[in-house]
């Protein structure tokens, strides 16, 4: 069968590709020729089919004997148009070549292949993938061309739909994550805050000051740690419950705040106690700025319906000199108030000895704690006498030689007591003690005696003390009229009311009440009008004095007449000489205590003396 040229029928007003096929006689002869055609167009026909999607893709058959253009498909190409197409020698040899250099074998080599081959061209500046196969029967070439600009822009226009629908949802994901982002830096910003600010006055914490104290210690800038301590806070709370107090510290920060620079950083270090951290470590001004604060701090404060006063303590400490640690520094801050509590001073600056004192402090009370346990104080007693020298009474005195810090005063161990809540069990092995002692006495004795002892305010406001007495009286069979309890006039100022039950109580029991350094308080008169006692102390600042100072002298003849007044009896104590003595006597004391008389021993040498003079 032979593939003709495509031509043009007229009878059908199409294009046709003929067909031919030669019928031969046995010997080989011509006979008739068939003919048919296949229509360019036709409905249904393989050349009529959309054979490419792209405008500029084509499909080409081309014959190789005599270079005619049997059929292309570009859509721009009418049937008159390619049919009357014819390659040139130089077209077909640069093809050629192309063709060669792309697939890599001679052209006779792809004629005798039966197998497609693809490369690479370029038409009208458009690059093409072209497939190619040659079918000797009908010496034709058949090739597809397929344009890759359609294929760049059908990339382009996914890959832009891939890269919006990216960007849109990337940019959804960033709003979204951004959303999160805040709500969690938000959120780690509260917890930071929360975690470094007090939840009761929004003041830094300790935590919170301990970040801004190392913030400073690295910057190397001297500064000044300012602590500041609301004297009797408990009081508050206790009197008017914890939300009151609540209150009373979030208006007591609040003013702080308003009260320091901006400069400043203020924190809440628990409690009742207050830090302040300030550049300012010029000591004059640095100190004339704390008294200002306690003048602020001590106005009143209105807590709801309350009109509220409270007193502060201040300590101060500086860097670099007073520590160059921040345990360091606020340690020295801390001793500086406590140093304000004990000297009773609203403003106290760190110094060296402090520290001293406090390790000594702390020295005394551990083994204040041991020699209590292992029962190694003892007691003294010191005579009292009357105008004839006769002994009446002893007072007892605690003293205490330590095996490491040697001897200890009472005026050093007693405050340390106090302060750490020895007090009790010191005054019971006073009073278990002296009534130990002294009962054996009396029985020695050919006259009565007294004995004194004193008894701290912790004490005698304890609710078992009436019974705590009576049960050492009973214990040791001494009989409550020779105990003599020596109060000073602090111990009525905080709860009057209890403490004059408790005198009374004891009174009622024969228990005699004798008040200590008369004289030296400022409401001795109101007291002793109210107070059932039986016995007043001259303190030993006026026996001193009472010789040569006439102020003095008045004093002590007022306290006699008060006493003679009231009915009380009345002793002098601190007697050094015979010259007080005589001055006492003039002026109408007839009891005394002192070193003159007699310096507080054990009572073993007191017995001896005792005996002694019963037997002369």
């Amino acid at each position: 069968m032979v593939v003709g040229r495509t031509y043009h029928v007229d009878a059908l007003a199409e294009w046709v590709i003929p067909v031919r096929k030669a019928l031969r006689a046995p010997d080989g002869r011509v006979v008739a020729v068939m003919t048919a055609g296949l229509r360019v167009g036709e409905a249904g026909m393989i050349f009529s089919q959309q054979l490419h999607d792209s405008l500029d893709d084509s499909v080409i058959l081309f014959r190789e004997r005599d270079r005619y253009v049997q059929f292309m498909s570009r859509d721009n190409i009418r049937p008159e148009q390619y049919s009357e197409m014819q390659f040139s020698e130089t077209e077909i040899a640069d093809q050629r070549r192309v063709f060669e250099d792309s697939v890599g074998l001679s052209k006779p080599k792809i004629m005798e292949s039966r197998e497609a081959f693809t490369f690479f061209s370029r038409r009208d500046g458009l690059k093409y993938l072209a497939a190619v196969i040659y079918d000797p029967h009908y010496e034709l070439w058949t090739i597809s061309e397929s344009s890759f600009a359609p294929l760049h822009r059908k990339f382009s226009a996914t890959l832009l739909f891939y890269v919006s629908g990216s960007l849109l949802i990337i940019g959804i994901l960033y709003l979204l994550f951004r959303v999160i982002d805040r709500a969690e830096r938000a959120k780690r910003q509260e917890l930071l805050f929360q975690a470094r600010h007090d939840d009761l006055t929004g003041l830094l914490n300790r935590a919170g000051l301990l970040d801004r104290l190392k913030f400073r210690l690295g910057r190397g800038k001297p500064f000044s740690l300012v602590v500041i301590n609301i004297d009797n806070f408990s009081g508050i709370n206790d009197r008017f419950g914890l939300e009151h107090g609540d209150d009373m510290l979030v208006e007591f920060g609040g003013r702080l705040k308003r009260l320091v620079y901006e400069s400043d950083d203020l924190a809440r270090l628990g409690g009742d106690e207050f830090v302040i951290v300030t550049p300012n470590t010029d000591l004059p001004l640095l100190t004339e700025v704390c008294d200002g604060l306690v003048q602020n701090l001590v106005e009143t404060f209105e807590v709801g319906r309350l009109h509220l006063q409270v007193g502060v303590r201040i300590g101060v400490a500086r860097f670099p000199d007073d520590g160059d640690a921040v345990s360091e520094l606020i340690r020295s801050a801390h001793l500086a108030l406590h140093e304000a509590r004990q000297s009773r001073s609203t403003v106290c600056v760190y110094r060296s000895d402090m520290e001293t004192a406090y390790l000594r402090g702390l020295s005394v009370e551990q083994r204040l704690r041991f020699g209590l346990a292992a029962r190694n104080l003892h007691m003294v007693y010191q005579p009292q006498v009357d105008e004839r020298g006769t002994m009446t009474g002893l007072e007892a005195l605690v003293r205490w030689q330590d095996d490491e810090l040697g001897f200890v005063s009472p005026a050093e161990f007693i405050p340390v007591a106090e302060r750490s809540g020895l007090m009790i069990p010191l005054g019971k092995f006073v009073l278990d003690t002296s009534l130990e002692e002294f009962s054996p006495l009396l029985a020695d004795s050919p006259r009565a005696l007294d004995l004194a002892i004193n008894i701290s305010v912790i004490q005698f406001c304890q609710a078992d003390f009436v019974e705590t007495v009576l049960s050492a009286l009973a214990a040791h069979q001494v009989a409550p009229e020779r105990l003599v309890l020596e109060i000073t006039e602090s111990l009525f100022m905080d709860n009057f009311q209890q403490v004059l039950e408790t005198v009374c109580r004891l009174r009622d029991r024969g228990i005699r009440i004798a008040m200590d350094d008369f004289g030296t308080g400022y409401s001795s008169l109101s007291l002793l009008r109210q107070l059932p006692l039986d016995e007043l102390k001259i303190d030993k600042s006026f026996v001193d004095a009472v010789v040569d100072d006439e102020k003095a002298a008045n004093m002590v003849r007022s306290i006699v007449a008060i006493a003679d007044s009231h009915k009380m009896s009345l002793i002098a104590e601190g007697v050094e000489d015979k010259a007080q003595a005589s001055a006492l006597i003039k002026l109408g004391c007839f009891r005394f205590q002192g070193y003159h008389f007699g310096r507080p021993v054990a009572l073993a040498e007191i017995r001896d003396g005792i005996v002694l003079a019963s037997q002369d």
